[in-house]
């Protein structure tokens, strides 16, 4: 054996063997159903066939040693690998889980030198422009209990503008007790450094970003017992409905608590918590549509409604991706709708 060979069987014949033999049984367990231990057999094969024709034969000793050496790191590798893509499965998995709608449990938190029962639910959301937020909803066990079911009990004193006085009655009983929620909105606020209209296009996609549930002043009945786009609802999501709710509608803190809301309920809350921000907000109703929706009183396109002289941007909070002056087609006859509440 000449002296070139040597060299080549030194350096170059296990690097070129070692190579292929990866590349070839990488390939092979990829593209193929041969498992790994025959497609480390049949690479080795094509590897020391390919690297003699290169550069000659190895020795015996030497060629042992190397495909002992390419298994080992074969094996080391495909482990290696394999706990990277199981890390990040379980990795992709708990962070889907975290986007998906969590619901609210109950939780702790000190305040006044005293360590209380809260509902909260972690919500990650994006708003209609893929600006991704995140944030606690809470109330505490306290306020939810002193406030359930409190609309049992109310009597207007006439019923001109009904629904405008029952919201407004809302909105004054249940505000002082959404602090903990107004003050995620406020860090998120002062995180992202949002504008008047980024501001409420965050709060109104959080709300929109919860799913719709039906809520009933009777008891929830079975899907077939109501019309179509009720039952077709209730067929996909059985616990998308709450009953035994007076006026058929839930108080923002109960909201916060179940995440279970409709058309006013929902617009109740958002009135209540662009008003606290010191919006021009106003909300919208159609007996015509058996709808409500919310109302703003800044400049942009769309939709809108005059009242007193302002003008009210109209706002769909029952679905995603409604943007400020889009309503859905079924509900946009401006004409069918009224101002019934406002802030200012």
């Amino acid at each position: 054996m000449t002296e070139q060979q040597n060299t080549n069987n030194g350096c170059l014949w296990p690097f070129l063997f070692g190579l292929f033999s990866f590349l070839g049984t990488t390939l092979l367990t990829a593209f193929t159903d041969l498992g790994l231990i025959l497609s480390f057999i049949i690479s080795i094969l094509v590897s020391v066939f390919v690297t003699i024709k290169i550069l000659g034969p190895a020795k015996i000793s030497s060629l042992f040693k190397n495909i002992l050496l390419i298994f080992l790191l074969v094996f080391a590798v495909r482990f290696i690998l394999l706990s990277l893509l199981e890390f990040a499965r379980t990795t992709l998995k708990e962070d889907r889980s975290m986007n998906l709608e969590e619901g609210v449990e109950k939780a702790f938190i000190y305040e006044n030198n005293d360590t209380i029962i809260v509902y909260s639910s972690h919500h990650i959301w994006k708003d209609n422009y893929g600006h991704q937020y995140n944030g606690n909803l809470t109330v505490r066990e306290k306020d939810f209990i002193r406030l359930y079911n409190y609309l049992d009990s109310y009597r207007p004193k006439d019923v001109t503008n009904f629904w405008g006085k029952l919201y407004a009655h809302m909105d004054k009983t249940d505000s002082p007790s959404l602090d903990l929620v107004l003050d995620t909105f406020a860090t998120i606020h002062a995180k992202h450094q949002l504008n008047q209209m980024e501001f409420a296009e965050m709060v109104i996609s959080c709300i929109q970003d919860i799913p719709y549930s039906f809520v009933f002043q009777t008891e929830c009945f079975p899907p077939d017992q109501y019309e179509e786009s009720i039952r077709e609802l209730l067929l996909e999501c059985p616990e998308c409905c709450i009953g035994n709710k007076m006026f058929g509608i839930q108080n923002p803190v109960s909201f916060i608590q179940n995440l279970k809301g409709d058309c006013d309920t929902r617009t109740v809350l958002i009135y209540s918590i662009l008003k606290y921000f010191d919006y021009d907000v106003a909300i919208l109703n159609s007996d015509f549509y058996r709808h409500s929706i919310i109302g703003l009183n800044l400049p942009s396109s769309g939709e809108y409604l005059m009242h007193h002289g302002k003008k009210y941007a109209v706002w769909e909070t029952t679905a995603k991706y409604y943007t400020v002056g889009q309503l859905p087609a079924n509900f946009d006859d401006i004409t069918h709708w009224n101002v019934i509440l406002t802030s200012k």
